[in-house]
C-alpha cells in the first residue's frame, strides 16, 4: 500500500480509459518488458511502472500459453480457505496478496519471495500483467495459470464473472484497487488520502452479487478490515483504472 497525490489517481484511470492496450503493447513490449531470473524463477516482468502508475505493456502470456479456466461447475456461491497475511511493511500489500492466493492453491510462498517476484519496492508493486507472471512462476507445471485482466468501474458483470470462474475453480482472485477520500468503496479504505492497494476475493454468493474481500493491511493500519462481504458493484468500482488476477 502506498499513498500518492490526486494528479495519479487521474491519470491512472484517464490512461485505463482511453489507451489502446493492444497497440500500446505490440509497441511497447519488446522494449520494456524483459525476462528476469528470480531465486530460480524465471519471470516476465517491466520495472517501469509502479503503484500509481500503471504498466500497459507487459502481458502475461509471453511464457504461459492462454487457456481459460473451465471449472466443471459454476456454483451459486464457494467460500475458499485462504490463509491470512498481515502486509509486513507499509508497502507490501502485492507481495501479502499474491502470497496468501497462492498459499491458498497449496504454494507456501512468502512475502519476501514474491516481493522479489513482483519487482516491489518502496513505492509499490506495479500494476500489470507482471502480477499475474510473478504468480504463474510459482505455479508452473500445476492446474491453475493466471491472468491479469484491466478493468473499468462499469464493467461489473466482467468481473463478477471472473471472480465466478475462478473461484469455482479453486483459486482466489487478487484485485488492485485505487480509491480516494469520498470515493472509497471498500470499508476502511477512506484514509483521507488517495490508496492504492492489493486485496484478496475469496468468496463469492448469488452468482457473484456479492463477494468477501480479505485485506492484507488489517494489523498493519488501524481502521482496516480484516474480512468484508460487500457487493461485487463495490469491487468494480474500487478497481476501476486498475485491475485483478483471476
Amino acid at each position: 500500500m502506498k499513498f500518492r497525490g490526486y494528479k495519479l489517481v487521474i491519470v491512472a484511470t484517464l490512461l485505463g480509459l482511453c489507451v489502446e492496450m493492444n497497440q500500446v503493447k505490440e509497441a511497447a513490449t519488446q522494449k520494456n518488458e524483459e525476462s528476469v531470473e528470480i531465486n530460480g524463477y524465471s519471470v516476465y516482468r517491466s520495472n517501469r511502472y509502479v503503484n500509481g502508475d500503471i504498466d500497459l505493456t507487459s502481458i502475461s502470456d509471453r511464457k504461459f500459453s492462454p487457456k481459460m479456466m473451465q471449472p466443471r461447475t459454476l456454483y451459486e456461491e464457494k467460500s475458499l480457505y485462504v490463509p491470512f497475511q498481515t502486509q509486513e511493511t507499509t508497502y507490501w500489500c502485492g507481495p501479502a496478496a499474491t502470497s496468501m492466493a497462492l498459499n491458498t492453491i497449496g504454494y507456501e510462498t512468502t512475502q519476501s519471495q514474491m516481493a522479489d517476484l513482483l519487482g516491489t519496492t518502496e513505492n509499490g508493486t506495479g500494476a500489470g500483467a507482471g502480477v499475474a507472471n510473478a504468480m504463474n512462476a510459482i505455479a508452473e507445471g500445476s492446474k491453475y495459470t493466471f491472468y491479469w485482466e484491466w478493468h473499468q468501474p462499469w464493467d461489473v458483470s466482467t468481473i463478477q464473472g471472473k471472480i465466478v470462474n475462478a473461484i469455482s475453480y479453486g483459486n482466489p482472485v487478487v484485485v488492485n484497487t485505487a480509491e480516494s477520500p469520498g470515493d472509497c468503496y471498500i470499508n476502511g479504505h477512506d484514509i483521507g488520502s488517495p490508496l492504492y492497494h492489493f486485496g484478496v476475493v475469496s468468496a463469492f454468493y448469488n452468482y457473484g452479487e456479492t463477494v468477501t474481500y480479505e485485506d492484507p493491511a488489517y494489523g498493519r493500519f488501524e481502521g482496516f478490515w480484516k474480512t468484508q462481504t460487500i457487493s461485487v458493484e463495490k469491487i468494480s468500482e474500487a478497481a476501476g483504472g486498475r485491475g485483478y488476477v483471476w
